[in-house]
């Protein structure tokens, strides 16, 4: 369906098009050799997408919310991995960008100078294993030392491990003066010794994303490299900074879903089937499955269109719900939309040599980001009647 668009927005959209245009060429092969899109990345700093978030004043594009996930939707219409990873990206820049508008911090504002005049790439992870409270609390430790701190600890899912300029994560520093306090960090990480991946992303979907594991081993992290310090949260609130995240992820996986139905909607409309005297596309059960996404997808772009564009108007703890109700929905719609897609075209949808079975792949991946489906409903349930998100801690 045609979209009303601003003129900003079209152009962000317009420069994602270009690029999937080009992506879609190489996203078979590297799903199928779990290759990292190198050269994707490439495209993507020489055009500016990677400073498309970061302030215009740090040499950015200067994106909103909303433009951002309006052009990340487009840009998974030619690779959902590349969309993925790079979301990742901007994930990090967001939270840097928010520590900077709110704190003013001269490490933060120069790293964003570094990030806008060098097209860094910026990633790392906050997942944990066997953690359900990575926010409140991570298990990777911080022991201070001259000058910084020695980090050791484990992450996971550390999308486009292979290619970043600065890793971000976070550690607990247990004997603060003040307490329990969170450090926030980004270190690079070909020059971090006590820092290593793991080749460990072989999976399902999403297999051009290099999300491997990372181990920290003494790892030094100075203070320059130090974004935030926090004290361990009293509760299971889920704050802006935090929310938007997980909020994101919902568009790259609408991207697949558009992606999936406009591939049904071009494969069968002249298709022919014996003895029918029409092509396939006339039969009820191809276009009511076509009629079926098209309102999953608008469904789940009115949600997170709409919580974009509030974002900056909406209280704290109301946005966050918000968020986490349009990024579920968002992510079970587009699920729903594929499998709808391989149900409209049949036993073909089956094989390799069309692109369904990849997008069927790739959208499953959204069933795992954290808050998962029952996490979200639990969230939402459990705030509104102002229970505490994890047992023990203090409510909202």
């Amino acid at each position: 369906m045609n979209q009303l668009n601003t003129e900003r927005e079209q152009r962000f959209i317009d420069l994602a098009a270009g690029l999937a245009d080009d992506f879609a060429k190489r996203a078979a092969l590297h799903d199928e050799e779990a290759s990292f899109p190198f050269e994707n990345y490439a495209r993507l700093r020489e055009s500016g997408y990677t400073v498309l978030t970061v302030p215009e004043k740090f040499g950015g594009l200067g994106a909103t919310l909303l433009e951002r996930i309006k052009a990340q939707e487009r840009l998974a219409e030619g690779c959902g991995a590349t969309a993925l990873a790079i979301n990742m990206h901007f994930n990090v820049l967001g939270l840097l960008i928010d520590l900077h508008r709110k704190f003013k911090a001269p490490n933060v504002e120069a790293m964003l100078q570094r990030i806008g005049g060098e097209r860094l790439i910026c990633g790392g992870s906050g997942s944990e294993p066997d953690n359900a409270v990575i926010n409140l609390r991570p298990r990777t430790t911080a022991s201070r030392v001259e000058g910084g701190f020695l980090v050791n600890g484990r992450k996971i899912f550390g999308t486009q491990s292979i290619a970043l300029d600065l890793f971000f994560a976070e550690a607990a520093w247990e004997d603060a003066p003040q307490g329990i306090t969170i450090i926030t960090f980004f270190i690079p990480p070909r020059e971090t010794p006590g820092l290593t991946f793991k080749d460990d992303w072989n999976v399902m979907g999403m297999r051009a994303t290099a999300s491997r594991s990372s181990e920290l081993k003494d790892a030094f992290v100075p203070d320059s490299a130090v974004a935030l310090q926090r004290p361990m949260s009293g509760s299971g609130r889920v704050t802006k900074v935090f929310a938007k995240a997980p909020f994101t992820i919902g568009a790259p996986y609408i991207g697949i879903a558009v992606a999936a139905r406009n591939f049904v909607v071009e494969f069968m409309r002249d298709r022919p089937r014996f003895p029918l005297k029409f092509p396939m596309s006339h039969l009820p059960g191809v276009y009511n499955k076509v009629g079926e996404m098209d309102m999953l997808i608008e469904g789940a772009r009115a949600v997170m269109w709409k919580a974009a564009a509030e974002v900056d108007s909406d209280h704290p703890q109301s946005w966050s719900r918000k968020a986490v109700a349009a990024r579920m929905i968002a992510i079970e719609n587009s699920v729903r939309v594929v499998d709808l897609a391989l149900r409209a075209v049949g036993g073909s949808s089956y094989f390799k040599r069309l692109p369904l079975e990849r997008f069927f792949r790739d959208v499953r991946a959204g069933l795992y980001h954290p808050f998962d489906s029952d996490e979200s409903l639990e969230f939402l349930g459990k705030s509104a009647f102002g229970i505490p998100l994890v047992e023990g801690l203090k409510p909202d």
